[in-house]
């Protein structure tokens, strides 16, 4: 798969055509969300921890990209930073560090391999994460990047663990919840919900992770927006709450 056996970097075998698929049907979706949009910026989050939120905000920035697309992945997960390890790259400077400083924040931009596909990683670890992403600062740096580029993929932590996927909500155009098949708990994902929505939140739908696949793999996802599946225990999740201008696509794959 290339860079890293989780992302879909290549088209080499069946299974990563059919994967990159998936991505490239979730990608269509965000982009019927907003057809008035030429850019678009999208926050992708979950619960709690181990959902999966960063591989699916990886893999979705890579379908971008590979759409022909200038697409950036920004890891705004100061928590428990992933997209680095993804990737493969050293997280010595990023994110904290464009913040902090008074430094062109394209400095700490990195150009993948993938074409298209530029990243930033989260940088140093704060003290008080919230502080640098609800700074002005953070502000007008993801300002002049939506001017930059096509797509913007912002991987943030778990809402119900630390308040900063509430703050950076709102500056996203919409917001995509990961939901872990077998494991999250319908109220977590009920409380995270409500914690968005609180933080007007444009929550305009849900991917399922970790779904089994027909070759036996659990590597394998659903989506959909303003969903109701049923998973865990035999429990259904409830539909949940979107704005009334955000596209209701049911889709299970």
């Amino acid at each position: 798969m290339g860079i890293n056996n989780m992302l879909v970097t290549s088209l080499e075998t069946k299974s990563d055509k059919a994967i990159s698929a998936l991505f490239g049907k979730l990608k269509t979706n965000i982009d019927f969300s907003f057809p008035d949009k030429e850019k678009i910026c999208i926050m992708v989050t979950s619960a709690l921890h181990n959902e999966g939120k960063s591989m699916i905000a990886a893999n979705t920035a890579i379908a971008m990209a590979m759409s022909g697309k200038k697409t950036l992945l920004l890891d705004a997960d100061m928590l428990r930073p992933m997209v680095h390890q993804l990737f493969e790259y050293v997280n010595g400077v990023g994110l904290f560090d464009a913040i902090s400083t008074k430094e062109d924040w394209r400095r700490f931009i990195i150009k993948s391999s993938v074409p298209n596909l530029y990243v930033m990683t989260s940088g140093k670890k704060p003290l008080l994460s919230t502080k640098f992403l609800g700074s002005k600062r953070f502000k007008l740096i993801l300002e002049n990047m939506r001017s930059e580029y096509d797509y913007i993929v912002i991987d943030t932590p778990p809402v119900l663990a630390v308040p900063d996927a509430q703050i950076l909500s709102p500056l996203a155009d919409g917001v995509i919840i990961v939901v872990r098949h077998g494991k999250t708990s319908i109220d977590a994902l009920k409380n995270a919900n409500e914690a968005l929505s609180h933080a007007n939140a444009n929550i305009i739908g849900a991917v399922i992770n970790d779904k089994t696949v027909k070759d036996g793999r659990n590597y394998g996802y659903g989506y959909g927006y303003g969903y109701g599946y049923g998973y865990g225990h035999g429990k259904r999740v409830r539909k949940m709450k979107t704005k009334p201008n955000s596209t209701n696509i049911k889709t299970v794959v």
